[in-house]
């Protein structure tokens, strides 16, 4: 991936948009939709254990849609964190060998000096341009940063 030209100042975290805008929203449509559920069904119909599952539910939904809405990439002087929804996984700049941003992938990958990879859902295609630039750019802090020659 070429290089971006600007370098930003450390401390940065990037954050995609979509993924925020719409986690936020689908978590709270189905907040809205379980909750109706649980307290406008005929008593005679459902239990307290039914009420309760709906909103058993939509908390569970509501978690997993702020997992995906909270991913980002935090980097500062000393390493770089990434939280994907699942996982956060902490890099020492000179661990870090580049990003990669294949044509069609939904995310960009972190390549490890240990030959691993780590998936950057920060940098996410559904972003358009504004996601690409964001991992060229995260890309050149890598290139500016890390201890290779």
């Amino acid at each position: 991936m070429p290089a971006a030209s600007h370098i930003p100042e450390l401390p940065l975290t990037y954050r995609p948009r979509a993924v925020r805008r719409w986690g936020y929203i689908v978590a709270a449509v189905f907040a809205l939709a379980c909750l109706v559920m649980a307290v406008s069904l005929p008593l005679l119909t459902h239990t307290v254990l039914d009420s309760l599952g709906f909103v058993l539910l939509a908390l569970a939904v509501g978690w997993f849609c702020h997992r995906h809405a909270s991913v980002h990439v935090r980097a500062d002087a000393a390493c770089v964190t990434v939280r994907n929804a699942f996982s956060t996984r902490r890099f020492e700049w000179a661990e870090l060998i580049g990003v990669s941003f294949p044509e069609g992938d939904p995310w960009a990958h972190l390549d490890v000096a240990d030959g691993d990879t780590c998936a950057v859902m920060a940098f996410q295609r559904a972003d358009g341009e504004r996601g690409v630039a964001m991992a060229r750019e995260f890309n050149a802090l890598i290139d500016t940063h890390s201890l290779r020659p």
